[in-house]
């Protein structure tokens, strides 16, 4: 691992919401740069939204595809007083289940691979006819799901509950220098929206000049397929779609290549 020591590790998240999961990273001697290239921005008050919490005590499993929608989820909970009791959670994955335990929402089902295809075959093995499913999600989100747990016999309701747009730079000035300085030696992106914004944000024009032999590390088979979609090559996805996996991952990887060189 001392070949970490001193390597730039850029990840588009702040330092609240990643410096515990990358705490690996840090103690093997990496910089890491926070650099949010995303703000959720809570959808308060919506015709659908207002609709579908009026039926609530129907649902018979709620479920959460980002941490981000268990944030906003579970300020909604409390606004609105909703009881869980009667409903089962659900968790794509690792990052949405760390942040459900964070706010006191149990749950109760995990697929065993951190996906929204793995999430579907989790669900395979239940009878979903007639059940009722609400997912409350981003105003960007991919009917995947939806369309998975429909095909399963669920009734799915996918409401957005919050909207993902481009952070500004006026309060990331002193990481923008730092990247403007010398690029980072690792790149980590955590969705397709966050490796988008961070173009716009760098006003990069010419993908491959910018990035060029630099480690590009995605969470998720998502953010991968949006990142190679530009032509770039991702050296790690990491198997577990979380913080902290990419920050075994990124350590493994570089085990490998040391032994390599």
């Amino acid at each position: 691992m001392n070949s970490l020591v001193r390597k730039k590790i850029l990840v588009t998240k702040s330092q609240q919401d990643a410096e515990f999961s990358l705490r690996l990273l840090i103690e093997a001697g990496a910089e890491i740069i926070y650099f949010p290239t995303i703000k959720v921005l809570p959808v308060d008050d919506s015709p659908l939204l207002n609709e579908t919490l009026k039926m609530f005590d129907d649902f018979d499993f709620v479920v959460f595809t980002s941490a981000n929608a268990v944030e906003v989820f579970a300020k909604i909970t409390k606004r609105n007083h909703l009881d869980l009791s009667g409903v089962k959670v659900a968790a794509v994955g690792k990052s949405s289940e760390e942040k459900c335990e964070s706010v006191g929402i149990s749950v109760d089902i995990l697929p065993d691979e951190f996906s929204t295809k793995g999430l579907i075959n989790k669900f395979s093995g239940f009878d979903l006819t007639g059940k009722k499913f609400f997912i409350p999600c981003s105003s960007l989100s991919r009917d995947e799901l939806s369309l998975g747990l429909a095909e399963l016999g669920g009734e799915v309701f996918s409401v957005p509950v919050y909207d993902v747009v481009q952070n500004n730079l006026s309060g990331l000035k002193n990481e923008y220098a730092l990247i403007q300085e010398k690029r980072p030696d690792v790149f980590v992106f955590t969705s397709p929206s966050s490796f988008q914004s961070f173009l716009k944000l760098m006003s990069v024009t010419n993908i491959d000049s910018y990035f060029g032999a630099n480690i590009i590390c995605a969470i998720g088979s998502t953010t991968e397929r949006a990142i190679r979609n530009e032509g770039l090559v991702v050296n790690i996805v990491p198997k577990s779609f979380s913080l902290q996996g990419v920050a075994e991952a990124i350590i493994k990887y570089f085990q490998v290549t040391d032994n390599i060189a």
